[in-house]
């Protein structure tokens, strides 16, 4: 997982004025772990879509996905409660950051996942494989 600095960082992409800045498509310098104790019950649904045989496997490889940088193939938008949706859409993966870079869910979204982009719209992204 990288860790050496804000080159890393995925906040680092296209309109950042500085390394590890959030644009308006990415809400988070820096993805730093899951909520609270929210990993267990995820790691508890989602750990065989990523053959995770530890809690601490499948944290692992969320933050990993969240601090990727890979502006070709990854998408992401910003709900309007500044959580970041990122996704794979080659994959399906999905993970979704508050803007203190605290993972909220990382699991497959399947063909679609929907968010909020202003109080009151809904949004459906359709993932094409």
């Amino acid at each position: 997982m990288p860790t050496k600095g804000a080159s890393m960082r995925y906040g680092n992409t296209n309109g950042a004025h500085h390394r590890g800045e959030a644009t308006e498509n990415i809400n988070y310098p820096w993805a730093k772990g899951f909520i609270g104790s929210e990993s267990k019950g995820h790691f508890g649904k989602h750990h065989k879509e990523f053959n995770s045989n530890s809690e601490n496997d499948y944290v692992a490889q969320a933050i990993h996905f969240a601090n990727e940088i890979d502006r070709k193939n990854y998408k992401s938008v910003v709900d309007y409660k500044g959580n970041t949706y990122k996704y794979d859409p080659r994959d399906g993966r999905l993970v979704i950051v508050t803007n203190k870079g605290l993972i909220k869910t990382y699991h497959h979204s399947g063909q679609k996942f929907t968010y909020h982009p202003k109080k009151g719209k809904t949004v459906t992204i359709w993932i094409k494989r």
